[in-house]
């Protein structure tokens, strides 16, 4: 057999081989494994697994136990050689055998008075003591180190030899090693816990705001707090803590200056750094825009947050969305949802098509896509922006986020745990730990300057007249586009001094181009890609299909696609219950998803009275007109036959009706997340024809692209300089 590649022998019936408990001999080979026997006639098995070749001294090869390695290979010849022959002894005194067991042994064994079991082992120990130390003076090189004063003397003590029995009995081989020979230097760890606690409070007090002082004050300041604590049961070692003392006041600084610089540096940076080397580490934030947006059913202007996810190896922008103030769990997933999905956008002469879920494709070649390559121009000369721009998709590996309750949410948190993604949370207070996305947050001026209702990064820059210009602000959607369309034509083309390649640090990359060179070395970026992936986003609610269909919340929903599941068995979706679990979109409350078992495809189940709606119906707008029922009345005015009849007038109301401006902006963030949650659901869909015709959805848009755009978006005039041209 062989074990490391160092050493071979051959395990037969009759050989040793050396365990935790000494030498065992082979009494049987298997075909699996082999048994072994202890001195004491204990049987085991051990599988040849189990088993490897070891030098053991000298060279030579014997089988040992896997359970010894790799210790006992680790330790110096010379221990392993002393640790053997002290064995041996141990082993004759209690068996009359040097290795153990009569079938091993060797000529003339046993002598007495080993082997005689009415012969205490005091009385053997003794009896070996003469015997070692006759050998120790007849043999040479004991006698060398005797003269040369290596050695006191050659004489072996009884004690000696029944404190070797009495660790062999206790540890087995481990007792019989020299502990001195492998004793490693003792760490600051053997230090009494608490004494170290109250030395890295006093060390703490030395940011360079105090006076150095030498380790002898130090030494006395912590003896005294141990004395005030009661700590008088705790060992020092002398040396050690004068070498943790040392040691601690080196790692201060020299001076005061380098303890207030050392101070500062721990508490600004992290203990480790994060390594963005793969497209998928992905950072995100959110932000209020710093430009109105116009409230069309309102008539008036109002403020919107951007959430946004860029790659932070890349600096391609992989997610943005534009949200009410202030965004929520929900969209802080759909953001996810936008990350994993590629999307894909096409200009056509004048005409800029808006962002379009693009399909199932196998890779995502941008290498043809013209990029900005100039800092005064968009597009350089020769090239164009023709065709269709792609926003490449990802399973992100990881997210960067600050604190927020939206990313520590509970459905946030589910969904980073569903799909496998390590959330990393910066510190408190510290912006420097997200860079890339407050970066972004700059370079989103560029996008806002040119449009009506800009405010301004802060107060100092802000009009007078901000919203009072005359020119027509867009509306949250027109914004979202515009902000879609800039990331894409602009950014994404423009040189990014942030982005260095290796091996060409004078290259300037874009944030496409640094995608692509990435993509090179990743590979593909595998991302789930179905029609379905929305509704994996949205939360679950477990409701029970009857015959009249799904009711929630006062509210019933039916589609005939439910007949085969109204009589299901316990247990059928969740245990002892009939319950089934239903997708719902808090934006949109007048339908919900059911996902079939078999398929796994989605279908849409609509609130009964859904054709009679024309208002937006979200959750906040539902719990609203609830709550306006139930003032008129309670319960008793509630009931099935009426419910949606007075839910569809409360909405109504709601809509039209001037009240607090709380209640104002609560209104406009409910309707402009219904109106998003109509694009993700259209979207979807239209994905799910295409899923099933087996369309080419790469470069194909889900939806016919409008005749011309409503924003004075126009591609043939030159773009104008702006301040900042590089991230």
């Amino acid at each position: 057999m062989s074990g490391t590649g160092l050493a071979t022998t051959t395990l037969t019936c009759g050989a040793r081989v050396l365990g935790e408990d000494g030498y065992l001999v082979v009494v049987e080979l298997g075909r699996h494994g082999v048994s072994l026997e202890n001195s004491l006639g204990e049987r085991r098995h051990a599988q040849y697994g189990e088993l490897a070749a070891v030098a053991i001294t000298d060279g030579i090869a014997a089988a040992t136990l896997q359970s010894l390695v790799p210790w006992w290979s680790g330790l110096p010849d010379p221990v392993r050689r002393r640790a053997l022959d002290i064995l041996e002894v141990v082993l004759e005194v209690l068996t009359g055998y040097r290795w153990g067991d009569p079938r091993l042994a060797q000529a003339g064994e046993p002598f007495p008075p080993f082997g005689d079991q009415d012969t205490s082992i005091s009385k053997r120990c003794e009896r070996m003591a003469e015997l070692l130390t006759y050998e120790a003076s007849t043999d040479r090189s004991t006698i060398r180190r005797l003269a040369d004063g290596e050695i006191a003397s050659t004489r072996v003590a009884p004690n000696t030899v029944r404190r070797w029995v009495r660790e062999y009995q206790r540890l087995g081989l481990r007792g019989v090693v020299d502990r001195r020979s492998t004793k490693a230097s003792t760490g600051f760890d053997a230090l009494d816990e608490r004494v170290r606690r109250i030395a890295d409070d006093v060390f703490t007090r030395f940011d360079g705001d105090i006076s150095k002082v030498n380790t002898t004050t130090i030494e006395a300041d912590i003896r005294q707090q141990m004395k005030a604590q009661g700590l008088t049961d705790a060992v020092l070692p002398q040396r050690l803590f004068q070498e943790f003392l040392s040691e601690r006041q080196r790692a201060l600084g020299r001076n005061t200056r380098a303890q207030r610089s050392r101070h500062l540096r721990r508490k600004a940076s992290a203990h480790t750094s994060f390594p963005a080397m793969h497209p998928s580490h992905i950072a995100i934030d959110a932000t209020r825009a710093d430009v109105l947006v116009w409230d069309e059913l309102r008539e008036r202007p109002v403020s919107v947050e951007i959430l946004t996810a860029i790659s932070v190896a890349t600096r391609v922008v992989v997610g943005l969305r534009v949200t009410p103030r202030s965004g929520n769990a929900l969209e802080a997933g759909l953001l996810l949802y936008d990350v994993m999905r590629p999307m894909s956008m096409l200009v056509e002469g004048t005409t800029v098509d808006d962002w379009r879920w693009c399909g199932v494709p196998e890779s995502l070649d941008l290498s043809n896509v013209p990029v900005h390559r100039s800092p005064k121009r968009i597009v350089p000369p020769g090239q164009s922006l023709q065709g269709v721009h792609h926003k490449p998709g990802v399973r992100p590996s990881s997210i960067r986020c600050d604190h927020g309750s939206v990313f520590l949410s509970e459905h946030f948190i589910a969904l980073l745990r569903d799909f496998g993604i390590d959330l990393m949370l910066s510190r408190g207070s510290k912006p420097t730990d997200n860079p890339h996305v407050e970066r972004w947050h700059e370079t989103l001026q560029r996008a806002y300057q040119q449009l009506p209702g800009y405010k301004g990064r802060n107060v100092a820059e802000r009009g007078r007249k901000v919203d009072g210009t005359g020119d027509k602000l867009l509306t949250a959607p027109e914004l979202e586009r515009h902000l879609r369309r800039f990331v894409a034509l602009d950014y994404h083309r423009s040189w990014h001094e942030g982005l260095v390649l290796p091996g060409a640090p004078s290259a300037r990359l874009t944030p496409l181009e640094m995608w692509d060179a990435m993509h090179e070395v990743t590979g593909r970026l595998h991302v789930p890609q179905h029609p379905d992936l929305i509704y994996q986003f949205l939360p679950i609610r477990w409701l029970t299909i009857g015959h009249a269909g799904v009711e929630y919340k006062n509210l019933v929903y039916d589609a005939p696609f439910l007949a085969d599941f109204r009589d299901v068995r316990k247990g059928t979706f969740q245990a002892d219950s009939r319950k089934a679990p239903f997708h719902y979109d808090p934006r949109d409350v007048s339908r919900i998803w059911f996902r079939h078992p078999d398929t796994g495809r989605i279908h849409e189940i609509p609130w009964k009275a859904r054709h009679l709606l024309d208002m937006p119906m979200g959750d906040w707008m539902h719990e609203r007109a609830l709550a306006r029922i139930a003032e008129r009345g309670g319960n008793t005015v509630i009931n099935r036959k009426s419910t949606w009849r007075q839910i569809i007038a409360e909405l109504g109301y709601l809509t039209s009706a001037e009240e607090t401006a709380e209640a104002r902006a609560k209104g406009y963030a409910a309707r402009l997340r219904w109106e998003q949650a109509q694009r993700d659901h259209a979207e979807a869909a239209e994905a799910a024809v295409m899923f099933d015709s087996d369309q080419d959805g790469v470069v194909t848009p889900l939806r016919p692209r409008r005749a011309e755009t409503d924003d004075g978006f126009d591609l043939d005039a030159e773009w104008p300089d702006y301040d900042e041209v590089g991230d």
